[in-house]
């Protein structure tokens, strides 16, 4: 079969990455068939075998999209922070715009629905391997705060850190239906909350307003 020209393979490509992404996030990976993405990419099957070998390869994929979604919202800027504080703060105002985005307000609730078999187990690294980089960004972000004098953690700060990761991947799924005036109200009352609860000075309570 004669190659397609570059920019016929480029609209491809862009066509089954979108939708399949799209599907996944709705439906979850046991959810949504070759056939499913084909359709809505309004391509033959054969045309995403051009570009991907099978079913997990295209949802690695797109894991990975929603993967760098999260980094570039939330965890590369909190990463690029040298103040504690300020990664805190950069963690509540990238949640809230990563929840403004409309690959997300279309729903990304499937990516959290993978079921544990033999031929999905790379997949479940994936996933692993995202969550567990994660919660490192936090323990260090809370372990700078620490040594900055401005939280006590005591012997909450690991525990913390998981459940920090825990609470915004769990908001994902009932915020991004909610308008941006109250996905920032919501989000200012849990960054007060854990100041509250944690910060060694009264004013870091009032840094919270700026979210």
């Amino acid at each position: 079969m004669p190659r397609r020209p570059a920019h016929e393979q480029f609209d491809a490509l862009k066509a089954i990455r979108e939708q399949a992404f799209t599907l996944f996030g709705r439906y979850g990976y046991e959810g949504v068939s070759i056939g499913d993405i084909a359709r809505s990419a309004k391509l033959s099957k054969g045309a995403l075998y051009w570009h991907y070998d099978s079913k997990q390869a295209l949802y690695l994929d797109c894991q990975q999209q929603l993967y760098a979604l999260f980094n570039g919202y939330i965890f590369d800027p909190m990463r690029a922070e040298r103040d504690g504080v300020t990664r805190i703060l950069a963690l509540f105002t990238g949640l809230g715009r990563l929840l403004l985005d409309p690959r997300v307000t279309k729903g990304v609730a499937g990516y959290w629905l993978i079921p544990s078999r033999p031929q999905t187990e790379q997949i479940l690294q994936a996933q692993r391997a995202f969550e567990s980089a994660c919660v490192e960004t936090m323990k260090e972000t809370l372990r700078l705060g620490v040594a900055q004098g401005r939280f006590d953690y005591r012997d909450d700060l690991e525990e913390m850190a998981r459940a920090i990761i825990a609470l915004v991947e769990a908001v994902i799924l009932p915020l991004r239906q909610q308008s941006p005036e109250e996905v920032h109200r919501i989000l200012g009352v849990l960054a007060r909350s854990l100041f509250r609860a944690y910060a060694t000075a009264d004013d870091l309570l009032m840094l919270t307003r700026s979210l």
